[in-house]
């Protein structure tokens, strides 16, 4: 074990010492620990990192939201705070460029904003205060609870540590992380004892083979609760690639859908370049608007990205039929980048919850949801 890497030999001296660990434990060292975890370098998407995000493809994704959260500004009465929080922020780029676009096109929305991220990692925290200097007074880091506005989160339910498990004859086991004799991470199995993952798939069912291999992951359950808190009065916005319970647990679907992603490649080993490897699962948003409905918020839409940004830009793309500039080109690269059903339209899907201190829900006229289709609600079920 002499060539681990720090992290991967700490982790390595865990299981020997402690024996088999479970998978969230492995994957939230390797992903959030403060020295050598993923996450501590917050320059790991877009053409030199290790994948393409929808902010990554340009400022036009953090416009077309900003556009969705002057609306609701607009549609609440014009509240001033308007608190603007962000978790998953990375470098903070949507940030910067939801603040430079409304401080240039809406000064009075610009004026009412208060933006704050919620960043654990001093390492990320540093590099967001640097991309947003230029917004003194605009932004801080802060963790707020039971604000007037926004909770925005892109690709943050994904990367939370989820627990994998398998079918063996008419029982789950857990898949946990042990050593081989020469020292190598691996698989094994384990008794399955956390209650949240044995009553996530009791409520589905027993229709799966024996060797069917799957996800569950609790803690997105615990984001969205979270994430509830934070608002007291608007909306959150949750955009991430995953399924309903449905389409997530399909019986054929039987090596579930962890992926590990380095240099713009992809695989499905955990154990490799650990603390420089993206490891993550879609989502399970039927287990998100559970959680969400629990947390007092009503579930607004369900609709992917494509519906969800073209709703957003139908009025912007009509200015820009016929014009020929520089400008207009990059738009319309962007966007097709963000919308095309083999890119990021379709793969990507968007939640949107709403929560008020009114006992009677609201779902805020949105130019986004216009193409929401109300029977992927009930699709939510599950």
């Amino acid at each position: 074990m002499s060539d681990l890497s720090p992290l991967a030999a700490r982790l390595a001296a865990t299981i020997a010492a402690s024996g088999p660990m479970p998978f969230p434990s492995f994957m939230a060292a390797a992903l959030y620990d403060r020295q050598h975890g993923y996450y501590t370098n917050p320059n790991r998407t877009g053409r030199h990192g290790d994948f393409y995000t929808s902010v990554s493809t340009g400022p036009l994704f953090a416009i077309l939201l900003a556009t969705q959260f002057a609306e609701l500004w607009e549609s609440m009465g014009r509240p001033s705070p308007f608190h603007i929080v962000e978790r998953g922020a990375n470098n903070a780029d949507f940030a910067a460029d939801v603040l430079s676009w409304s401080l240039t096109h809406r000064p009075d929305f610009h004026a009412a904003i208060s933006y704050s991220i919620d960043e654990p990692l001093p390492s990320a925290a540093a590099a967001q205060a640097a991309r947003l200097a230029p917004f003194p007074g605009k932004w801080q880091h802060d963790s707020p609870s039971n604000v007037t506005g926004v909770f925005f989160a892109n690709e943050l339910l994904d990367a939370v540590p989820f627990r994998r498990v398998a079918r063996r004859g008419n029982s789950w086991v857990e898949r946990t992380v042990s050593l081989t004799p020469d020292g190598s991470f691996c698989w094994s199995d384990s008794p399955l004892l956390d209650r949240s993952t044995k009553s996530r798939l009791a409520s589905l069912g027993d229709d799966f083979p024996d060797g069917y291999e799957t996800e569950v992951a609790p803690a997105v359950a615990s984001e969205v609760r979270l994430a509830a808190a934070t608002i007291a009065h608007g909306a959150l916005f949750f955009i991430d690639y995953g399924f309903t319970a449905s389409d997530y647990y399909l019986p054929e679907r039987s090596t579930g859908t962890l992926r590990c992603y380095r240099h713009h490649k992809a695989h499905e080993n955990p154990f490799d370049a650990i603390g420089d490897t993206d490891i993550t699962a879609h989502v399970d948003f039927s287990l998100a608007a559970s959680a969400a409905r629990a947390a007092g918020c009503h579930v607004a839409a369900f609709l992917d990205q494509a519906r969800f940004l073209t709703g957003a830009a139908a009025s912007a793309l009509a200015s820009l039929e016929g014009v020929r500039s520089p400008e207009a080109s990059s738009w319309h690269r962007q966007f097709q980048s963000l919308t095309h059903p083999a890119r990021l339209g379709r793969s990507f899907q968007v939640l949107v919850l709403t929560k008020s201190p009114d006992p009677s829900p609201f779902t805020p006229p949105l130019s986004g949801l216009r193409f929401a289709n109300p029977r992927s609600l009930a699709a939510l079920a599950g």
